[in-house]
């Protein structure tokens, strides 16, 4: 595909950070919406977005590493920060943010969970068009695949195995990301509790990433045989469904 989308002497303009940036603007959008129309101050989304670029940079850079290879960042911890070498992963971005967002809400006294409704579409949205990013670079590649719709990656700066046909899995997750968007957006209005949204939001992409890793191609792996992705997505669902009923059993209770 497209890594490098301008290059002039040794400077590059890498395809991945300029749509990264472009994603996060556009959540960062959609959440500001949110927020006015939860009764927030919009203002509070932009305050936040340092935070949660901090978090969610440390957040998806040690799940990588984690899940890679840590003894050799052991021994060079300087590669820890060479992020262009490879190796950030979603779920651990998502981590961070979240602790962001706890920190952050505390600091400023509003409600946690009227926050993270805030940013529960915002979320999925950023990760849809972030996908476009993984396509340009290579990055997170699908499976050897013998089917019309593979693609075949050509540019030697690309991430993925070269002139081998894979599935499209940049494309799947744009898709069943977009489709976790949709089920949070169009929910959102329809149940008032505080927090159902956000939890939503994780039934939805943790089942979304259970199914995607069956068409990874260099899935991170827990004691060489498990998806580390899959692990987390089944956690996710479950401590989803728990909270559901914990916003249930609290309505009740103040009911």
């Amino acid at each position: 595909m497209y890594p490098i989308l301008l290059q002039i002497g040794g400077f590059e303009l890498r395809s991945y950070g300029v749509i990264v940036v472009l994603s996060f603007l556009a959540a960062l959008w959609l959440a500001r919406k949110e927020a006015a129309r939860k009764g927030l101050d919009p203002a509070l989304v932009p305050d936040f977005s340092l935070y949660a670029l901090i978090g969610g940079i440390l957040g998806a850079r040690l799940y990588f590493i984690a899940f890679s290879d840590p003894l050799h960042y052991l021994r060079s911890p300087w590669e820890i920060l060479a992020v262009w070498h490879g190796g950030i992963g979603i779920i651990g971005a998502l981590i961070g943010g979240f602790v962001a967002a706890v920190w952050f809400s505390r600091k400023k006294g509003i409600p946690l969970l009227r926050f993270a409704d805030v940013l529960a579409p915002a979320a999925p949205l950023g990760q849809t068009l972030g996908q476009f990013a993984c396509l340009a670079n290579g990055d997170a590649y699908g499976r050897p695949a013998d089917l019309p719709w593979a693609i075949t990656y050509t540019d030697p700066r690309s991430l993925a195995p070269l002139n081998v046909p894979l599935h499209p899995l940049e494309l799947y997750e744009m898709g069943a990301y977009f489709v976790v968007f949709l089920v949070v957006w169009l929910t959102r209005k329809r149940f008032k509790t505080e927090g159902f949204s956000f939890l939503t939001y994780l039934a939805a992409f943790g089942a979304a990433r259970f199914m995607m890793e069956f068409f990874r191609g260099d899935p991170a792996l827990i004691a060489g045989a498990v998806p580390a992705a899959q692990v987390v997505g089944v956690a996710l669902v479950l401590a989803s469904v728990l909270g559901f009923y914990w916003l249930r059993t609290r309505r009740y209770e103040k009911g």
